[in-house]
């Protein structure tokens, strides 16, 4: 048995008593471990609760709500290489109440599962969409004079700025409909209302009008919400 199959079993023998009573589901993505390591614990985080991680093994122990078919699961994960570039992600599910058998459940623990895997390819594919549109940090950014965002000229003591972040990074920027870069960004607006404007692949577009005074200093964080 190698090193890593024996901490392997351990973790599970540490953290989920039962889990020699399981199998173990295992999918194999073509990916990267640490990209399907990511992918899948943020998964975890967004679908249910983390209750431990180790990642320099890449495993880490995740809980699920009470559905109509069962109390609730108990999961780890591991994540390893595999042949041919590949990576493959293992997954042994417990129920919270190890009295209920798989069959009164109808298989619920499978299903979430393969249920848990289809939401980590998704979170790969998105991830390497937002890298493909991800665009380089500009660290200032001054908005064309004459566009619809200053239709008059303002002295540069006179602008008021903005310091803009997004999460995540790089997300597109505009104000009052025009592009001006990618966050994280430092706006130079004249002053009056404006309206900025920040949108990612996979996520909902976020946008916030404000009124800009003269030698004013504002810090904005966009929080997209991936839809």
């Amino acid at each position: 048995m190698s090193r890593r199959n024996l901490m392997f079993l351990l973790f599970a023998l540490f953290l989920l008593p039962s889990a020699l009573l399981a199998k173990p589901k295992v999918k194999t993505y073509k990916n990267t471990p640490d990209e399907v390591y990511l992918a899948a614990l943020r998964t975890a985080r967004s679908q249910h609760v983390v209750t431990f991680t180790d990642d320099k093994n890449r495993m880490f122990t995740f809980e699920t709500g009470v559905s109509a078919l069962s109390s609730g699961f108990v999961a780890n994960a591991s994540v390893e290489p595999s042949a041919n570039n590949t990576t493959q992600l293992t997954i042994n599910v417990q129920h919270k109440n190890n009295s209920q058998s798989p069959g009164f459940s109808f298989n619920a623990g499978d299903r979430m599962a393969d249920k848990f895997f289809e939401q980590v390819q998704a979170e790969l594919a998105n991830t390497s969409t937002q890298k493909i549109a991800q665009k380089p940090e500009s660290a200032h950014v001054d908005v064309p004079i004459g566009t619809p965002a200053s239709p008059t000229v303002a002295a540069c003591d006179d602008q008021g700025t903005i310091s803009l972040t997004s999460n995540p990074d790089g997300a597109d920027v505009s104000v009052d409909g025009a592009f001006v870069g990618s966050a994280p960004a430092v706006l130079k607006l004249a002053p009056g209302k404006h309206t900025i404007s920040v949108v990612q692949a996979g996520y909902s577009a976020w946008a916030k009008d404000l009124t800009v005074m003269a030698g004013s200093s504002v810090e904005l964080k966009a929080t997209l919400i991936k839809q």
